[in-house]
């Protein structure tokens, strides 16, 4: 059950060091996920965007949420994933745990046998975005 094992070596780590090791689930999107946050770059999940990405990684940290949320309306951008981002960041400036349980409740759902394939995926898409606000 440990096999394959990932192991990411951060860059600028002597290699002398210990990696990270990653004992998440053995699926592309939570394997991407982990890189993604661990090792700091953009690799653009399903879900995901750029622009709007980038402004959800200063919102944990950020005092002026309110003036965040207005940069990524400003982008003009009106698809199923923008508008998932604004939600999420409405939410969040609202209650700080928002985050948390979203990605707890989407998850729940994934793993519930019950739900279909295109949910799921959703679901999938909308925790990739989440992943972003880390």
């Amino acid at each position: 059950d440990d096999f394959p094992e990932y192991r990411l070596w951060l860059k600028g780590s002597g290699s002398d060091k210990s990696p990270v090791v990653y004992s998440g689930e053995k699926k592309s999107d939570a394997f991407l996920r982990f890189v993604q946050e661990k090792a700091g770059v953009w690799i653009g999940l399903p879900g995901q965007v750029k622009e709007l990405d980038a402004i959800a990684k200063k919102f944990g940290t950020a005092a002026d949420k309110t003036g965040l949320v207005a940069e990524a309306k400003a982008l003009g951008m009106s698809d199923e994933a923008a508008k998932y981002y604004l939600k999420v960041m409405d939410k969040a400036a609202a209650d700080g745990g928002f985050i948390s349980k979203e990605t707890a409740r989407l998850q729940k759902m994934i793993d519930d046998g019950s739900v279909k394939p295109a949910k799921k995926e959703q679901f999938g898409r909308r925790l990739n975005v989440l992943s972003s606000f880390a």
